[in-house]
């Protein structure tokens, strides 16, 4: 592309398929988050490209490309998941994400124990009694800043109940998953991976041999291939666990209450019809994806036409496979009665989400409790939503207002 021709790229990749995008600041003026990559997948471009930014890597465009890298092991593999490969990549290599089948599989079933459905409805009551508490908090207020007052509260605050670590930790741990997903330069890759096993260690030195209940003991107590975990193991298996459940749904929520205060027939549909609220889920899915991973190339091979060498990286932007008209006919739209919602928000393969079910649990009673007392809001006049970037993109903001009498009270 023009501007960036001239820019030190390997001898094997084509001009044609050199692009100037970074993947950590994907924002175009004048455009949404959603907005800006979908602007870069109707731009023409080959369907995969490659870009100088981040240590270099292929990026693929389209739904079906992107669930095949998110899927076929064999080819690209879990070894790196996050660019640049050398800092973000290295410091990243957590439990099981970093590992292919089969050895991912004796750690994904110990964490995926602690979100199954089974364990989710464990804790569906207690998700719905603070949904209802912080609603009525500010119900009759008028206002609130749904990302501060709920969307920072609810889904956090149910995970740390679910791996018995102190609320007042929080704050602390949220930092440190930001600077995983959406870094701000205040830290260095490698220094977030330090201060999460200094916090970490003494957790799993306390819990290690113990009979307790919570996630985070059952998972450092159990087995893999008959033996206990290595102290290793434990932390990036724990870690890992921290960072997916402390951003994710976070921000899935922000986007989904920014568009229903922006679109009254959306909302109006769902207050009007609650059973439908669990059908709708998908399609927000779909719609409010968040996530890009990486994969490494296992092997030189050739794939859509162009040369892929033995170690390089290659994206797979969760966000594009849903957005793509090839695979959901009008993409940038909500349709709640769409047959089927392609996508890969929640990932593709052996490493799908495991905290898939707990993320449309919460936003499923989210939705179901707010509509149910609030059914008529709008974001605040003259407030500007602003977005950021990164592995996990997120709304900053969403200031909520609505007119006091016009709400609710339901007995929970």
């Amino acid at each position: 592309m023009e501007g960036i021709s001239e820019i030190q790229r390997p001898a094997h990749v084509p001009l044609s398929r050199l692009i100037d995008f970074d993947i950590y600041q994907p924002l175009l003026a004048g455009k949404d988050f959603h907005e800006s990559w979908k602007a870069l997948q109707d731009s023409e471009l080959p369907d995969i490209v490659w870009t100088p930014r981040n240590g270099g890597h292929w990026m693929v465009l389209r739904g079906r490309l992107v669930s095949e890298v998110l899927s076929d092991y064999s080819r690209f593999s879990n070894h790196t998941v996050l660019v640049p490969k050398d800092t973000a990549g290295e410091a990243y290599r957590l439990i099981p994400l970093s590992l292919d089948p089969p050895a991912h599989a004796p750690f994904r079933n110990l964490l995926s124990n602690g979100l199954s459905p089974k364990a989710v409805g464990g804790v569906e009551g207690a998700i719905r009694r603070l949904t209802v508490s912080l609603i009525e908090g500010f119900r009759l207020r008028g206002n609130c800043n749904f990302t501060h007052d709920f969307a920072e509260q609810l889904p956090i605050r149910i995970f740390m109940q679910i791996v018995a670590l102190p609320i007042e930790d929080m704050p602390r741990l949220k930092y440190l998953a930001d600077q995983f997903t959406r870094p701000d330069g205040t830290m260095e890759f490698k220094d977030v991976r330090i201060h999460f096993h200094a916090y970490i260690a003494p957790v799993i030195a306390a819990r290690r041999g113990q009979d307790g209940t919570d996630m985070l003991s059952r998972m450092i107590n159990g087995k893999v291939h008959d033996r206990a975990l290595t102290d290793e193991e434990a932390a990036n298996l724990c870690i890992q666990v921290l960072v997916g459940g402390l951003d994710t749904v976070v921000n899935f929520m922000g986007f989904v209450m920014l568009f229903l205060a922006r679109d009254p027939a959306a909302r109006r549909k769902l207050a009007e019809n609650p059973e439908h609220i669990r059908i709708a889920i998908n399609e927000l899915a779909r719609r409010f994806p968040l996530v890009t991973v990486a994969r490494e190339l296992r092997a030189d091979i050739e794939y859509e036409g162009v040369a892929l060498k033995q170690g390089e990286m290659i994206v797979a932007p969760m966000i594009l496979h849903g957005l793509d008209s090839t695979e959901n006919a009008s993409p940038m739209n909500v349709d709640f009665n769409r047959d089927e919602a392609r996508h890969s928000t929640f990932g593709n393969g052996s490493h799908v989400c495991p905290g898939a079910h707990l993320a449309r649990t919460e936003t499923r009673i989210l939705l179901e409790e707010w509509l149910a007392r609030i059914p008529e809001f709008e974001i605040a006049p003259g407030f500007e939503i602003t977005y950021t970037g990164g592995i996990v993109g997120s709304v900053n903001t969403v200031p909520l207002v609505w007119e006091p009498a016009s709400t609710r009270a339901v007995s929970a």
